[in-house]
C-alpha cells in the first residue's frame, strides 16, 4: 500500500458526519497531490471527493516536516449496520505511458552459454559457445559479437569482432599482447536471414551517465520479447512518488482482447539518480510473427473498505456534574449523545484528587 493508504483512518458518529485523516510525504506531495474519494454501497455509485484540510503533526517517529497531514470530512444520510463505505486516492493528474510492441521485431534472445577458449598448436587461441536452449526456435540464423579485452581494460576499450551464423572465433597470438591478461565475453542477435528483428542479447556490460531532470510521467518504457513465453516491460518513474502512486503495467494480447494486469511488479532503485526502474514480465502464449501487444504503464487505484458499525467514535458526554447527596457520598452525571439505532454505549470515569494525577478508573 501507498502512504495515504496505509495511513488512511475513517470514523464517524453514526448519525451524519465521516471523519477521515491520512498522510503523505512532503516530497511527494510538493510534486503531485493526491486526492481522496469515498462511496457508499447504498446509494453513491460513484466516488465523491471529500473536503480536506491540513492538519498539524504530533508523535510522529520521524520529523513532522516530512509529512503533509490531513483531515478530511463529509456528511451523510447514510450510517447504519449495513452501510460499507470504500476510499480511494487518486493523484490529480494522469500518470501513463502507451506502447505498441510487434513481438518479433524486438526479440532480445538469451545469451551464448559455455564458453571457452582453448590453445591451439599454432599459438592461436579459439573461443567456442553454445546457442542457448532458449533460442532454439528462432532457427540458426543468429549474429553474434565477441568482444575481448586485457584484464585491466575498461570494456569501451575491448576489440570486437562480428560474426554470422559461427558459434567460434579464431584469435591470432599476433593480434595478442604477451604476457597478458584477456577476457573475452560474446552476445548473439537475430540475423537477417531468420526474419526476426530486435537487439543484442544481454552479457556483463555496465554504463552510466546522467540526463537532464524530466517530467512525472513514466518514461523509457521498453519491452522485449525473448522470442519463447516472456515480453519482459521496464520503465522508469520519479522515486519521490513512488511512496504516494503505485505504478501498474496493463497490457492486451490482441485489439480485441480484454486489458490484463502484469503481476509482479519488481523495482530497482538507481545510485544517485532520483529515478526507480520498475519491470515486469508478460507471460505470452500462442505467439506468432503477426503478434501485437498493446502496454501501458499507469498509476493504479487503490481502495480501502471501512464498515461503519466497526468504526464508530462517539461524541464526548455532555453537561458532567456532580451532586452531593447524603452520607458523605457524591453522584456524577453526564447527559449522552444518542446514536443510531439505538446502539447501547458503555461509559468510562476517571477521578482524582486536586493536583494529585494518580487516576483511579
Amino acid at each position: 500500500e501507498s502512504i495515504p493508504m496505509k495511513s488512511l483512518s475513517c470514523h464517524n458518529d453514526y448519525n451524519s458526519q465521516v471523519t477521515c485523516t491520512w498522510m503523505e510525504h512532503s516530497e511527494a506531495h510538493a510534486l503531485v497531490g493526491v486526492i481522496l474519494y469515498q462511496k457508499d454501497n447504498i446509494l453513491m455509485e460513484e466516488y465523491n471527493k471529500m473536503l480536506c484540510e491540513h492538519q498539524r503533526a504530533s508523535g510522529l517517529q520521524e520529523a513532522p516536516e516530512s509529512f503533509v497531514h490531513w483531515v478530511c470530512q463529509n456528511t451523510t444520510d447514510i450510517l447504519g449496520i449495513a452501510t460499507e463505505y470504500v476510499y480511494s486516492f487518486k493523484p490529480d493528474q494522469v500518470l501513463q505511458a502507451e506502447l505498441d510492441i510487434e513481438l518479433f521485431q524486438n526479440v532480445q534472445t538469451l545469451p551464448p552459454q559455455n564458453l571457452s577458449v582453448s590453445l591451439m598448436r599454432s599459438g592461436d587461441f579459439l573461443l567456442t559457445w553454445q546457442t542457448s536452449d532458449g533460442s532454439q526456435g528462432l532457427g540458426d540464423a543468429l549474429d553474434y559479437e565477441v568482444s575481448y579485452k586485457q584484464e585491466w581494460e575498461s570494456w569501451e576499450k575491448a576489440i570486437s569482432l562480428l560474426l554470422s551464423n559461427n558459434t567460434h572465433c579464431h584469435l591470432s597470438h599476433k593480434d595478442l599482447v604477451p604476457g597478458s591478461s584477456y577476457v573475452a565475453r560474446v552476445r548473439a542477435r537475430p540475423g537477417q536471414a531468420s526474419g526476426f528483428s530486435g537487439q543484442f542479447s544481454e552479457w556483463s556490460t555496465e554504463a552510466s551517465w546522467e540526463t537532464p531532470e524530466g517530467g512525472l510521467q513514466p518514461r523509457n518504457l521498453r519491452c522485449l520479447f525473448n522470442g519463447v513465453d516472456r515480453l519482459r516491460c521496464s520503465w522508469e518513474v520519479k522515486k519521490a512518488i513512488t511512496t504516494s502512486v503505485l505504478f501498474g503495467l496493463f497490457f492486451r494480447a490482441t485489439p480485441a482482447s480484454a486489458e490484463e494486469e502484469c503481476s509482479p511488479v519488481h523495482e530497482k532503485a538507481l545510485h544517485q539518480v532520483p529515478y526507480v526502474i520498475q519491470s515486469c514480465e508478460i507471460p505470452v502464449n500462442n505467439s506468432s510473427s503477426q503478434s501485437q501487444y498493446h502496454v501501458s504503464v499507469r498509476a493504479k487505484t487503490e481502495e480501502k473498505r471501512i464498515m461503519a458499525y466497526k468504526n464508530i467514535k462517539v461524541l464526548p458526554p455532555a453537561n458532567v456534574s456532580v451532586t452531593v447527596l447524603e452520607n458523605q457520598e457524591y453522584e456524577l452525571s453526564w447527559i449522552k449523545h444518542t446514536l443510531n439505532y439505538n446502539v447501547k454505549q458503555r461509559y468510562q470515569v476517571e477521578y482524582w484528587k486536586n493536583n494529585q494525577y494518580e487516576k483511579v478508573t
